[in-house]
């Protein structure tokens, strides 16, 4: 009888498939909102608006930080 040998990886990949999501939910969510926002702050780039999306969203999941 064979054994299937579990890996530390196995634990890993569901959790890196939820970091995932967010990072693809967050990019969604900056792309909607951005018009608005660049509306009020012209000077503001697309990657500073996904950056505090990023931000507040890993703030919102981890309130540690």
């Amino acid at each position: 009888m064979k054994i299937k040998k579990q890996y530390a990886t196995d634990s890993v990949v569901p959790e890196r498939g939820r970091e995932v999501q967010s990072e693809i939910d967050s990019f969604l969510r900056a792309v909607q909102s951005y018009p608005d926002r660049f509306a009020r702050e012209p000077y503001l780039s697309f990657q500073q608006h996904l950056s505090s999306i990023v931000v507040a969203n890993h703030t919102e999941e981890d309130p540690r930080h």
